[in-house]
């Protein structure tokens, strides 16, 4: 083969001749002899070669043969094995020992697969060397002493003897850890220019020496919108417009070398054109030759369109300046007059030439010069880009003062150094003889108020002494009406107990029944403007919700009985409040008592609670008659019955308006929700949340109600 190595065509020739199956045989017989002394064997291995050597040679070509095999074998840089029929190592040069930082106890009769990484020897193996007869540079890993494993070029051989027969192979290995280390980073810097070249946030493209398109990145073909089959091969002027081709054809580059920053104009597909800021480098070889070029590209479309936005932009505030509906005047840091617009010179009577060059302070009325000379000056040396208005006093051409609010913007250059005052002009005269006007009016107006005030806390003196009398009339008319009907209520059931006649009976049981009526309006009146009293100081203390509950449900018991009401109470057992005991239960009462009376036989009641912040918010729900929205505006009112058609002799049309006082004196509400007539209602109210106290103390209370 003509690509065989050096070494291993003169290694083929020694096995012709012998050479080295001359060598291992006479390895074998040392071996057969001296079994149990592998050391010495080592140590004498390689005069033992010798004398296989001169036993088989003649004093002719088979001496230099052999002379030439010895010295490549010893002196090459490149490591050379010799294995056995049972794959042992054999022989070996000393390169070998170098490479593998071992020395001859280590190798000798070593089986040659324990060099190998067990992974590489397999792939070794599967390359059937043995029935192939030779294998070339096969890359692999070998075990390096206490040094781990190194990468190596591997090219095997096997020997056979005249018979051909096999009784050996031959192993040339050679060192190429630097030259896999320096194709590591080889690929790995390849990489990473890649990395670079194929995501980079501009275009690249490469053309040969004719100046066709031979590489690009992918950002070329998304900025040009275009693939393979538009760009490979493709003259690289056919991407321009021919007016941008002569300019950059102009520019000489292929002397030059080198051109940045190049703005022209690309085709893009299906587009037009789009701007470009290109950047181009020629690549000459060693005779200076150009043999490529790169160009770099970068879109700046979008800038050039904000470039021109920007001109347009500045077209207009040039328009703006000059047409602005108020009067504009820009200053130099001395307070010069730089320029007006035509407002400015219509406001204040002068023509742009008569004023240019002069100072602005000329304009202001004399005794307000050196305050605003003064107050601009503070505004220059602060370097605030905007300073709060103030307000100046300037006289027109026709001696007439104005009075105008001036807002001053200032503009910088590259220094920070003020370079100009940009000022605009409101004339607040009107508005400030308004304002004026406006003042005094005002002050008219406080006298009047002060004066109103005063008549209005009369009147509520008034309105209070009124209620007050009310509620003292109040009072007394019921504890007056009281006592006749407590009497009343007293001696009627005597009186109905001595007649007989069924008829006098009867009327006694009216006068009995209406008489009690009576007695309940009184008593609640008298209660209700007692709660309108506010020297009525009610008691708080911590109590069981829960409690209270069943207390008011057991009260009720028998009425709910009769009207085969389920009544349940589904407050938590540890739920305490901060209110007044009495008070507390009249609620109750009031409330249970009011879903008794509008429910409708075999109903439900069911009482809840839950904390929330500060306060324990109370819900009585009922399944009865239910209340319209007009009447849930109304429920609370005064001697307001929601059933105006019931006969209902007990009600005093005062016991839900008891409750509200009653909350509200707690600093709750009270509130009641339906979902229409015949779906029920549900009575809330709020009550201050109290503290908790021991569980058990609690429990043995539960227990005893």
């Amino acid at each position: 083969m003509t690509d065989e190595p050096e070494i291993v065509k003169d290694l083929r020739e020694a096995e012709k001749l012998g050479i080295l199956q001359s060598k291992i045989q006479s390895t074998y017989e040392k071996l057969e002899l001296q079994e149990e002394s592998l050391d010495e064997t080592c140590d004498k291995s390689i005069y033992m070669v010798e004398d296989a050597i001169k036993r088989t040679r003649d004093d002719g070509e088979l001496g230099d043969l052999e002379g030439k095999y010895r010295t490549i074998f010893e002196n090459y840089i490149i490591a050379i094995t010799l294995v056995d029929v049972k794959e042992r190592i054999v022989s070996w040069n000393k390169y070998t020992e170098e490479l593998l930082n071992m020395n001859e106890k280590d190798l000798y009769l070593r089986p040659v697969s324990s060099l190998y990484p067990p992974e590489e020897w397999k792939k070794i193996r599967a390359k059937n060397v043995r029935q192939k007869g030779i294998k070339y540079r096969i890359e692999t890993k070998m075990i390096r002493k206490n040094q781990g494993t190194l990468d190596v070029e591997l090219s095997l051989c096997v020997l056979k003897g005249a018979e051909g027969k096999t009784f050996g192979s031959v192993g040339i290995i050679k060192d190429i850890s630097k030259l896999k280390k320096t194709e590591r980073e080889l690929k790995e810097s390849e990489e990473r220019y890649r990395t670079i070249f194929e995501n980079s946030a501009v275009g690249i493209m490469l053309t040969d020496e004719n100046e066709r398109i031979i590489s690009w990145n992918k950002f070329t073909e998304d900025i040009l919108g275009v693939d393979e089959n538009d760009l490979f091969m493709k003259p690289v002027e056919s991407l321009y417009p021919p007016e941008e081709w002569k300019k950059i054809r102009a520019k000489n580059i292929r002397q030059k070398g080198l051109q940045h920053h190049l703005e022209t104009e690309m085709f893009k597909k299906n587009v037009g054109t789009i701007d470009v800021d290109l950047s181009l480098s020629v690549l000459k070889n060693h005779e200076g030759k150009v043999v490529s070029s790169i160009g770099v590209i970068k879109d700046i479309t979008e800038r050039k369109q904000m470039e021109n936005a920007l001109e347009r932009s500045e077209e207009k505030f040039k328009q703006l300046y000059e047409k602005a509906p108020v009067p504009y005047h820009t200053l130099s840091p001395s307070g010069e007059i730089i320029s007006v617009n035509e407002k400015w010179c219509q406001t204040l009577g002068y023509k742009k030439g008569e004023i240019i060059g002069k100072s602005i302070f000329d304009f202001i009325v004399e005794n307000e010069r050196e305050t605003a000379r003064s107050s601009f000056e503070k505004k220059i040396l602060n370097k605030n880009s905007y300073s709060k208005a103030n307000a100046r006093t300037y006289i027109i051409r026709n001696g007439e003062k104005r009075i105008f609010v001036i807002h001053d913007f200032f503009s910088f250059d590259k220094d920070k150094n003020i370079e100009s005052v940009h000022t605009t002009m409101e004339d607040v005269t009107n508005r400030e003889k308004a304002e004026r006007e406006l003042r005094e009016a005002h002050e008219k107006l406080k006298t009047l108020n002060m004066h109103l005030e005063e008549k209005i806390e009369e009147r509520t003196a008034e309105v209070k002494k009124l209620l007050q009398q009310k509620d003292e009339f109040i009072n007394q008319l019921g504890h007056d009406l009281k006592t006749p009907l407590n009497l009343l209520v007293n001696l009627l059931p005597i009186l109905e107990k001595t007649e007989n006649d069924p008829k006098t009976k009867k009327m006694f049981e009216i006068l009995h029944r209406n008489t009690n009526r009576m007695r309940n309006i009184v008593v609640k009146t008298i209660e209700f403007a007692r709660l309108n009293d506010p020297s009525n100081v009610i008691d708080m203390e911590d109590i069981n919700l829960w409690e209270e509950a069943e207390n008011s449900i057991k009260d009720q018991q028998i009425m709910c009985d009769e009207k085969d009401f389920t009544v349940e109470n589904k407050i938590g057992e540890n739920i305490f409040v901060k209110t007044d005991r009495i008070r507390l239960g009249e609620v109750f009462d009031n409330l249970i008592n009011n879903a008794i009376k509008y429910n409708s036989y075999g109903g439900t009641i069911t009482i809840d609670a839950h904390e929330g912040g500060d306060f324990v918010t109370v819900s009585i729900m009922d399944s009865g008659m239910g209340i319209t929205r007009e009447q849930i505006d109304r429920v609370f009112d005064e001697f307001y019955k929601a059933d105006e058609s019931r006969h209902d002799f007990d009600s005093s049309g005062l016991g839900l308006s008891i409750c509200k006082r009653i909350v509200e004196k707690h600093g709750g509400r009270i509130w009641a929700e339906s979902s229409g007539k015949g779906k029920g209602s549900t009575f809330y109210f709020t009550t201050p949340i109290g503290s908790k106290i021991n569980k058990k103390d609690v429990s043995e209370k539960v227990k005893k109600i």
